[in-house]
């Protein structure tokens, strides 16, 4: 055989060949591609998970700065609006201060009582008509007892109906009923002869009277 048929045959064989090898290698080929991909979602992984790691950490650290910032400025808003408070209160209570010196040192001038003496005025003006009307009950009750009758009155009360000596400042009893009233009444007039009770209608007008005498059976 020559040397021309070698070197043919030798082309036909490699080339019987090529195939396989072109087989092989493409699979290779797929393999690393699949080994690739692998390494990049296990790579993948790992960077995501280190990545929220760190976005955590960032933003815990970032939120205590805005908490912090948050507190540091709200103290200073607390503080500055007490401040300017305290000096508004004590601003206006300067101001009433003065006003009040000199409304007073005006009026006091001019021969007008101030709002303290008016009101020291107006507490005597009350105390002095409470004693009058107390002397006023305690003389109409010395007139009763001189003149030896003793007057009850059966009225309207915001309980119902009272029984009150003329005079009294209180009730001596009271009663549900009108009707309870003038019976109740009619005895504690007959108790104390020389007595008379007068009953009152709703509007406080007299409706009828009884007197009561020693020498009377009822």
């Amino acid at each position: 055989m020559s040397t021309n048929d070698t070197s043919v045959e030798k082309k036909k064989n490699d080339l019987s060949n090529l195939p396989t090898e072109l087989t092989e290698r493409g699979r290779e080929i797929w393999l690393a591609g699949l080994g690739a991909l692998s390494r990049v979602e296990e790579e993948g992984d790992k960077v995501f998970k280190s990545l929220v790691e760190r976005g955590r950490d960032y933003e815990g650290k970032r939120r205590k700065q805005l908490d912090d910032a948050a507190h540091s400025l709200k103290e200073r808003q607390d503080a500055l609006t007490s401040d300017v408070s305290k000096r508004i209160d004590d601003a206006t209570k300067t101001v009433e201060d003065v006003v009040n010196r000199t409304v007073n040192s005006t009026l006091g001038r001019i021969g007008v009582p101030t709002r303290h003496e008016v009101k020291g005025l107006s507490d005597k003006v009350g105390d002095l008509s409470r004693k009058l009307d107390a002397l006023g009950s305690m003389l109409a009750t010395q007139v009763q007892d001189a003149e030896g009758e003793v007057v009850y009155h059966v009225s309207p009360h915001e309980e119902g109906w009272a029984v009150i000596r003329e005079g009294a400042e209180r009730a001596t009893k009271l009663f549900g009923t009108k009707k309870e009233a003038v019976s109740a009444g009619r005895d504690i007039a007959k108790r104390h002869i020389p007595s008379q009770l007068v009953v009152h209608k709703q509007d406080r007008s007299v409706q009828e009277s009884f007197s009561y005498a020693e020498e009377d059976d009822e």
